[in-house]
């Protein structure tokens, strides 16, 4: 069984690869990796630390968001990137459309819906409210304090798919995205345990979003009128939380302690001079140019000359770095 999706010249043209994370549907089935036994080596570190974060709210999305594949449509629309936008056109999901995720969802998984779903399937306005109270805390708790290292990672997987369509072309890029995806001009067919279904695009395009903890699978999101939207892991490793942070000699030890000090005195000055900088950092005038130049060259800095003077600045590589 597989998502057989016809792509049109016009869709090829309107293949796109998302700036980053869909949050709204990366805090949705964040939710998921709580339940799971063995999340992995990325995940099991931040499931250790979400799992103490759970507030009081969130517990009501429990029998919505189970280790099923199934979630109800409406917890992630296919909107933009952005939470508020998503929560947004959750709270406006139509009556009709609630109802129908909702018996969607309980056919497909089985589960038994809470006695509150009811007013929810009506399109209650508090009912809708507590869902998406309940969505945003679990964000400020477990998604927000690690959100510049989730797009971090997001980015890393976004980097390797670009230098693939600039290098190989459209058709390396679709053909390699994931090893449950085949590309045979003009359909891309996507591997689904539950689904067997052909979807014309006719024109609306296609969109890559990169995700975390959406599992090692591709899933779709699609409306009509809408691009698709195709979710493809992001590449492993592991995972920052706020625990799992770098000592305070690991720069040093990556980079040797004279030139983390270098690197540390262009970001706290921005703008330095060498002059400035030696005496900054403690190191002889005569060795500034020699760690200058290795950093500049590895993207950590670049340097700009104005007159008889060099002033150096951190990149944002340069600065998450030295940050930690």
């Amino acid at each position: 069984m597989a998502f057989r999706i016809h792509l049109t010249h016009d869709d090829l043209l309107r293949v796109t690869l998302a700036d980053g994370p869909a949050l709204l549907t990366e805090t949705v089935t964040s939710l998921r990796v709580l339940q799971q036994r063995r999340p992995g080596a990325m995940l099991g570190p931040w499931q250790r630390w979400a799992r103490q974060r759970v507030p009081r709210s969130v517990h009501a999305l429990r029998p919505l968001v189970t280790l099923k594949r199934a979630i109800p449509d409406f917890l992630t629309p296919a909107t933009g990137l952005g939470l508020d936008e998503g929560l947004d056109a959750l709270l406006h999901t139509p009556s009709r459309v609630l109802r129908a995720d909702l018996e969607d969802f309980a056919r497909l998984t089985g589960a038994r819906l809470p006695s509150w779903a009811d007013d929810l399937a009506a399109g209650s306005p508090r009912a809708l409210d507590a869902v998406a109270t309940a969505v945003r805390d679990w964000h400020e708790a477990a998604i927000t304090p690690m959100t510049r290292h989730l797009r971090g990672r997001a980015e890393e997987t976004q980097s390797a798919l670009a230098r693939t369509l600039l290098g190989q072309g459209l058709d390396a890029l679709l053909d390699g995205l994931h090893p449950t995806i085949t590309w045979r001009a003009p359909v891309l067919e996507i591997a689904s345990p539950s689904h067997d279904l052909d979807i014309p695009l006719k024109g609306h395009g296609l969109r890559l979003v990169p995700s975390l903890f959406g599992g090692r699978d591709v899933s779709i999101q699609y409306a009509p009128e809408e691009p698709l939207v195709v979710f493809y892991p992001v590449t492993p490793g592991e995972l920052w939380t706020p625990d799992h942070q770098p000592g305070p000699h690991a720069l040093g030890a990556l980079l040797g302690p004279t030139r983390a000090a270098v690197l540390r005195a262009v970001v706290s000055g921005h703008g330095v001079t060498s002059a400035e900088l030696a005496r900054s950092a403690e190191i002889a005038p005569a060795t500034v140019t020699h760690h200058t130049t290795l950093l500049r060259d590895a993207g950590l800095i670049t340097t700009r000359r104005e007159g008889p003077h060099a002033h150096h600045f951190p990149t944002p590589l340069g600065t998450h770095l030295a940050d930690g």
